[in-house]
């Protein structure tokens, strides 16, 4: 059985990976990245089902759309069935590294796995009061930050991998890309200040009221983030064993940098949040013809992947499909037709089919149509010009919504209910 690891970056847009972009690639904005994936398989097109950590992590992790289960924001359905409980009962050994709290073990991500580490803060049995609390993690994130950085998280990586019984899953989830955005040039206590300032001034908010200068200054620090962390991926790519392991490396979603007017991720639908990077390294003995690979495909299709290399069975009716024919050059397998979806919820989702995608808030009653072929900035809206392709699409989404079960109630209606430790922590990355 082949050793499987799965590295997500929060935040990660592709045209800032060098062998996605010719700029990034001047710029040396991954060189590391890059040089990895000369004997991988790049996916020029892969969409997230979702614009931000809740909405897209419960489908890239079990292969079935977010909303199947209504658990986007209530912590993980126990009907959802995660790869690493898929993998636990084929006797793999099983552990996690993370430090999002939309990820933690409050949310149940640490389902099947025999050593999950979430670096969330931990307060005793009861807990701080709110105001301690927050006056807390305010204090720690000037004197270190909201998240645990790349070098540290590989230090926790690297110990486990060293005693690491085999066959393992291994899936690493790094922040250093979320905002806020800290520049490695000049003062470190400074610079955080600066970047919390600016990261809550921007995220999320169309009238942000940032000048040239700090918008700017917001995509050069996005960009030496990716830089740190391409720099310190690079341990974990040493000290694995091509011969006998799967790798993927993907995102949860992407990052608005001014496009829009916006910054950040939020409650959008736009290309810049869904176009994800996925490269794919399977284990040497497995035949590889594509290289670059154009097919649109899916997060949900990473977890049909695995266990199709594993030749492992699920009685589990996936939404995703194995990436592995694209990938052995069977393409006929795969339909670069097929509508993708990406939900927020079920009245607030995107389908995109062939050319044309459509972004359908049902709550807000706003219809926006573009054609990604002659307009991938989405800048055109035509869904008033082209209202046999809004039906058409509106017809696929009801049908999604059919086939996945789901109500019409709303996301108010549901809730999101979450413990004031984790809304410390969420608070302090932007999220509140």
């Amino acid at each position: 059985m082949y050793n499987i690891i799965l590295i997500t970056i929060d935040s990660l847009r592709p045209d800032f990976i060098g062998c996605y972009n010719e700029n990034a690639k001047k710029e040396e904005l991954t060189p590391n990245i890059d040089n990895w994936a000369k004997d991988a398989v790049i996916f020029k097109t892969t969409i997230s089902q979702g614009p931000r950590t809740p909405e897209s992590f419960p489908a890239l992790l079990s292969g079935q759309y977010s909303c199947r289960y209504l658990d986007i924001y209530k912590g993980l359905s126990p009907q959802r069935v995660l790869i690493s409980e898929i993998l636990k009962k084929y006797n793999y050994y099983t552990a996690a590294f993370n430090t999002n709290p939309y990820i933690s073990r409050h949310s149940g991500y640490n389902r099947g796995f025999d050593y999950y580490k979430d670096n969330l803060l931990t307060f005793g049995k009861h807990g701080l009061k709110k105001k301690f609390l927050m006056g807390y993690v305010r204090l720690r994130n000037l004197l270190k930050e909201p998240y645990i950085r790349a070098n540290k998280l590989n230090k926790q990586v690297l110990s486990w991998l060293e005693r690491a019984n085999k066959p393992f899953f291994l899936w690493i989830h790094y922040m250093d890309v979320h905002g806020p955005y800290i520049s490695k040039k000049g003062l470190i206590l400074l610079n955080r200040i600066r970047a919390a300032s600016l990261w809550h001034k921007a995220a999320g908010v169309y009238d942000h009221g940032l000048n040239d200068k700090e918008k700017h200054f917001l995509v050069e620090t996005y960009k030496e983030e990716v830089r740190h962390l391409d720099f310190y991926i690079n341990d974990i790519f040493k000290n694995i064993d091509d011969t006998n392991t799967l790798t993927i490396l993907t995102a949860d979603h992407g990052e608005m940098l001014g496009e829009h007017n916006l910054f950040g991720h939020g409650f959008e639908l736009y290309e810049e949040l869904l176009h994800i990077p996925l490269i794919i390294k399977p284990p040497q003995e497995i035949p590889v013809k594509n290289k670059y690979i154009d097919t649109p495909v899916k997060s949900l299709d990473i977890v049909p992947t695995i266990l199709d290399v594993l030749n492992v069975k699920a009685n589990i009716l996936f939404d995703g499909k194995s990436l592995l024919p694209l990938i052995q050059g069977n393409e006929d397998e795969y339909s670069s037709n097929e509508p993708i979806f990406s939900e927020i919820w079920t009245k607030y989702l995107a389908v995109r089919k062939g050319e044309w995608k459509l972004i359908a808030n049902y709550a807000g009653r706003k219809l926006k149509l573009f054609n990604l072929k002659e307009d991938p900035k989405e800048q055109n809206n035509l869904a008033d010009k082209k209202p046999e392709v809004v039906s058409e699409l509106k017809l696929l989404i009801k049908q999604h919504l059919l086939d996945i079960n789901a109500p019409s109630e709303d996301v108010e209606k549901w809730g999101f209910k979450i413990d004031e430790e984790i809304k410390a922590q969420l608070k302090a990355l932007g999220y509140f």
